[in-house]
């Protein structure tokens, strides 16, 4: 294929060996976060983007915590140094996008966590909260069943 240039015209492959191109492939790395929560632990796991293999995890009873005064653990600090602790580890692979996926649990140290791997400069792209599914398929609720009251005569 011939181009026109300003000197005349000259095949395109010669115009692609003298420019170099930005590869955004090895400049950028995405990875996925899935943070599982129970009702007293936090799982982080991150994978790869493209070839969906784990790179790392991290669980809230990995950061050393230490109760000098003896006083009661939040949830939400251990998160946060959870995150943060996360967010090295991530820094430490070369990744620096994600994509945050939440379990939906009932867990203060989930808020903790994202926050943690925001403070590292680590670019969030998206969060999103998983929803859970019954095991049992779509069902109605159970009817009340009201009692039947009947006076006795007498």
């Amino acid at each position: 294929m011939l181009i026109k240039t300003s000197i005349g015209y000259s095949k395109l492959s010669c115009l692609k060996k003298n420019f170099k191109s930005f590869s955004t492939e090895n400049s950028l790395k995405i990875g996925n976060v899935f943070v599982k929560s129970t009702n007293k632990n936090i799982f982080c796991t991150l994978l790869d983007f493209k070839d969906k293999k784990v790179k790392t995890s991290c669980s809230l009873r990995v950061p050393e915590y230490k109760n000098e005064f003896n006083e009661r653990v939040s949830l939400f600090k251990r998160g946060v140094l959870l995150g943060q602790l996360f967010g090295d580890k991530i820094i430490e692979l070369g990744y620096t996008e994600v994509y945050i996926y939440l379990d939906y649990g009932i867990n203060k140290a989930r808020k903790g966590v994202v926050k943690g791997i925001g403070e590292k400069k680590i670019k969030i792209s998206f969060i999103r909260l998983i929803k859970g599914y019954p095991h049992n398929g779509c069902r109605p609720a159970k009817l009340r069943r009201k009692k039947v009251r009947t006076k006795h005569k007498a």
